[in-house]
């Protein structure tokens, strides 16, 4: 089938939670369909000395066109407040105001009057309204998270007045929109059965389809143990539910750790770290901050242990399926491992309290025979449901449900206005 996809990044370099899902997602479709990406180009999102052209040519080896646009100059700085806060007075979330573009418009009125499309992949919630520009086709919108929910429990961590009302104020938005856009998909893309449960009173008759978040098993390969005290947590610093979690871990779980455990490391990985977390690693020669790297994987083969503290956010965790994928011991909390079909005991240590936590890291820095056995489990349950290559099968299957629906429903609607005619 040919399929139109409208993205609200340009899915590369592969690196951190949606861009990662998009580009692995885009590879998979394009090896059963013929993709036509149209996306728009979050300069913040590209890491340094990577252009919107290097971003081109990487999915052109795989995507039959790849076009991107600037998002609207005042997405950012000040200009994106400003947007934020008159969306209050109209009702309308701030992630559609965000992605309102003129130059979006143009360039899928071009391609469709060049291109005929049998299904329409949106991205985002907020990309739904550029979707009824491309007539006669199927519809998919994807959900990398449920958007009203992740912005409730933003509010409900939020300890500043204005900005808990603003936050509760945004959700209860993005539940208006949730209803009044889901229903008009053929199909609604969710990342776990969780995440399915969560929209599915907002979808009307559309399908639900599962589109798990995978792990690349040819990049991600096992390491051996290499026994040491080593830690590492890894993830985008700029994120909140990373620096949340970074937080509380520094905060509350490493000083009983390190009590223990007096030559304890720990590696924190990722874009941005904030700045009391550098003067941490400044004074703590046993706090490592490296910040964004090219390549992840030195770092998962020199560890002893995977952390994933997170408390808060969307989605599915990466992270952990990175980890697994690498045959490393996991201990997380338990939201961090919602949605994935993980057991704990079997594949990784849940732990949600700070003594269980503590308590499930000394257990694997205690026992080679235990982080290799739970490892083994762990990388052999990814490999089974996690691969992209299974994942781009069930992805290929939701298009092909949207497009059956979307012809059904057009037959049923030339058959209605016969028997009127």
């Amino acid at each position: 089938m040919r399929i139109l996809w409208l993205g609200h990044n340009l899915a590369y370099p592969p690196k951190g939670g949606p861009l990662q899902r998009n580009y692995n997602l885009l590879r998979e479709a394009a090896k059963r369909h013929e993709i036509h990406a149209l996306l728009f180009d979050q300069s913040a999102s590209r890491p340094q000395g990577v252009s919107p052209q290097d971003c081109v040519e990487a999915l052109s080896k795989f995507c039959t066109s790849v076009d991107w646009v600037p998002l609207p100059a005042d997405s950012f700085g000040l200009g994106r407040y400003w947007r934020a806060i008159t969306g209050l007075a109209t009702g309308e979330p701030y992630e559609f105001r965000w992605l309102r573009s003129k130059d979006m418009v143009a360039r899928i009125q071009r391609l469709v009057g060049r291109v005929r499309f049998d299904v329409v992949h949106a991205d985002t919630l907020g990309l739904s309204p550029y979707v009824p520009l491309i007539p006669h086709a199927g519809t998919v919108l994807n959900h990398h998270d449920i958007e009203s929910a992740l912005v409730q429990r933003r509010a409900s961590h939020e300890r500043n007045f204005l900005w808990r009302a603003f936050w509760r104020q945004e959700s209860a938005n993005l539940l208006v929109a949730e209803r009044q856009w889901c229903p008009t998909f053929d199909a609604n893309l969710v990342v776990s059965e969780d995440e399915g449960h969560l929209v599915k009173s907002s979808c009307g008759d559309s399908a639900i389809c599962v589109v798990p978040n995978g792990v690349d098993v040819q990049y991600f390969t096992p390491r051996p143990d290499p026994g040491g005290e080593r830690l590492l947590f890894c993830g985008r610093l700029d994120q909140l539910a990373n620096r949340g979690a970074i937080a509380y871990f520094f905060e509350s779980i490493w000083p009983e750790l390190v009590c223990r455990v007096k030559h304890l490391q720990i590696d924190v990985v990722g874009k941005n770290p904030p700045a009391w977390l550098v003067e941490l690693s400044q004074r703590d020669s046993r706090v490592h901050v490296p910040g964004f790297v090219d390549d992840v994987r030195p770092y998962f083969q020199k560890a002893t242990i995977f952390v994933c503290p997170i408390t808060d956010g969307g989605g599915t965790r990466l992270k952990i399926l990175d980890a697994l994928a690498m045959g490393m011991p996991v201990v997380s909390t338990t939201f961090a491992a919602s949605g994935l079909q993980l057991v704990n005991e079997e594949h990784l240590l849940l732990a949600d309290t700070v003594d269980q936590f503590v308590a499930s890291t000394m257990r694997f820095l205690s026992s080679k025979l235990l982080r290799e056995d739970v490892a083994r489990r762990g990388y052999q349950s990814i490999h089974a449901q996690y691969s992209w290559d299974v994942i781009g099968r069930k992805l290929s299957r939701a298009y092909e449900c949207a497009h059956a629906r979307y012809l059904a429903e057009s037959k049923k609607s030339f058959q209605t206005q016969s028997h009127k005619g």
